[in-house]
């Protein structure tokens, strides 16, 4: 995965950019040779979203990013604005370290690759170009299909100069957006994260409908291939995965995201250190197997470790609440099982159940007095008749 660079044939930038490029094979992402859980980088994003107001930083710098390519869809071109668009990006680029993938990538050939791109010799280049487009604004096409042009037209250098805009509008648009798509991401994944305890199971069956909810069903700026890879560094032989490229950073985010809810991996967050990990079984545990911020004994010791050490229970055990529901909800799956009860009235139950469980989690008082009587069996049961009804 890596900023792909820019060809250049007859001094002419031919090749429109592809900013992002992963693999995704077995529940697998990769970067080049290197291979992660499908869902490592959302979870990395919730990470370091906030670290020295990363996002604030990159929303500041937008304001000669947009108003260049409106330029430029438009039809003319200020060199100055050009100029600054170029600046704002290099200013960006010092500030995406901070993030994965970034840190990740080829950020000094990106560098480059901008520095090539707005400079003065292009801007008037451009110029030239919409002069030269303008001569056959009001040429009429019998004449241009038979390969009729004005005097200073230049077919050729107007072709390259086409594609180049293309590919500069592209640029444009991705760091335009790239604020946005960081803070929309992250507060979307972070509401993810805070409502997975209404899942009855950790697993693609329960959670993607919460997912699917907090962020809907708009399309990802996404082209897909087939391509073989090798299993490891050491494989002979290889196998088939799709690869991915992306145009925005939100189409790549989400995408790992959903590629790791598929292959039953999803965000936590560790209540030990606070920061977010990627699950990868369908276990309720509170803790990351990263560093705790504490030492035991004076040695360094993971959150995990540390939590057992000081006889602290992962959720399941230790929230009364969520063993209720849990228990409740396994005796209708019995029941229904046996045909005691019809598939209808077990979803209604069970969603009643749930209903319970949010409110009780919501509601200290409820917890208290009223949640485990709604929670009988004759209770939710009588209930959930009366609702049918």
């Amino acid at each position: 995965m890596d900023f792909d660079r820019i060809t250049m044939e007859d001094d002419s930038m031919v090749e429109a950019i592809r900013y992002f490029t992963a693999d995704y094979r077995d529940g697998r992402v990769y970067l080049g040779s290197k291979g992660k859980d499908a869902g490592y980088y959302a979870a990395q994003l919730l990470n370091e979203y906030d670290k020295d107001e990363f996002a604030a930083q990159l929303a500041v710098f937008r304001t000669e990013n947009w108003n260049t390519a409106e330029q430029l869809r438009t039809g003319f071109l200020d060199v100055g604005t050009y100029m600054k668009a170029g600046d704002e990006i290099k200013y960006i680029l010092t500030l995406l370290p901070k993030l994965r993938p970034f840190s990740e990538l080829d950020i000094q050939g990106e560098m480059g690759r901008t520095e090539e791109m707005f400079t003065e010799e292009t801007a008037e280049n451009l110029c030239e170009y919409f002069r030269q487009r303008a001569l056959t604004a009001n040429m009429d096409f019998g004449y241009i299909f038979a390969g009729h042009f004005p005097k200073g037209y230049d077919k050729d250098f107007c072709v390259e100069s086409e594609k180049l805009l293309q590919t500069i509008l592209g640029t444009l648009d991705f760091y335009d957006r790239l604020g946005d798509d960081v803070v929309d991401a992250a507060k979307k994944l972070r509401q993810f994260v805070r409502r997975t305890d209404e899942a009855e199971r950790f697993d693609e069956e329960h959670l993607l409908p919460i997912a699917i909810e907090i962020f809907g069903s708009a399309s990802f700026d996404v082209t897909t291939e087939y391509v073989p890879i090798r299993k490891s560094s050491r494989s002979k032989t290889a196998t088939v995965a799709r690869r991915l490229h992306f145009k925005s950073y939100y189409s790549f985010v989400l995408t790992d995201f959903f590629e790791g809810l598929q292959n039953g991996h999803y965000p936590r967050q560790c209540q030990m250190c606070g920061k977010y990990f990627v699950m990868t079984s369908a276990r309720q545990t509170m803790y990351c197997g990263g560093l705790a911020t504490e030492l035991w004994r004076g040695k360094k010791i993971t959150c995990r470790n540390l939590a057992a050490q000081q006889k602290r229970k992962e959720l399941a055990a230790n929230d009364p609440i969520t063993v209720r529901y849990n228990s409740r909800c396994g005796s209708i799956r019995v029941e229904e099982g046996r045909g005691t009860i019809t598939k209808e009235f077990a979803a209604a139950a069970k969603a009643l159940a749930k209903e319970h469980k949010q409110l009780a989690a919501r509601d200290p008082a409820y917890a208290a007095k009223q949640y485990v009587t709604d929670m009988e069996r004759e209770k939710l049961y009588a209930d959930t008749d009366n609702r049918l009804k």
